[in-house]
């Protein structure tokens, strides 16, 4: 992963299409994520729209391009628009709201068994990224 340098991120920092940069990651406004599909669905390349756009191609790699391009395509065609920063729309609300009439011991037992789900919901996801790195590694071997 490509980590940006203090110079680099006062660089991208002064382009006025991005929304925050930070030593790992860049974000794009929505006028630079509207700009950058309009001229990639006329055809242009990538690397020419960001260099269009202000941003020095040197501080991009390959694999960041390709992966800016799949970003915006998918925000493009969520059918949501773009939007600014993180995408936070995933994460689900792990709030226990119990319905009237329960007893203490019910609201109890269910509030158990809901913590026990969120356990294992963690775990679960634990694992599918101990599965990603093994697989991961037995490709690049």
């Amino acid at each position: 992963m490509h980590e940006y340098t203090a110079k680099e991120m006062k660089l991208l920092k002064a382009n006025p299409y991005t929304f925050k940069a930070t030593k790992n990651r860049l974000y794009f406004t929505i006028e630079f994520k509207e700009a950058f599909w309009t001229a990639y669905q006329a055809g242009f390349a990538p690397r020419k729209i960001l260099q269009d756009l202000g941003y020095d191609l040197g501080m991009f790699g390959q694999k960041q391009i390709d992966s800016i391009v799949q970003s915006i395509k998918r925000q493009a065609q969520s059918g949501n628009g773009f939007r600014e920063g993180a995408d936070r729309s995933r994460r689900k609300k792990s709030e226990l709201s119990v319905p009237e009439g329960i007893s203490a011991e019910s609201k109890d037992a269910l509030e158990d068994l809901w913590n026990e789900v969120k356990y294992l919901r963690q775990e679960v996801e634990f694992l599918k990224k101990i599965v990603r790195t093994e697989n991961a590694a037995k490709r690049k071997s």
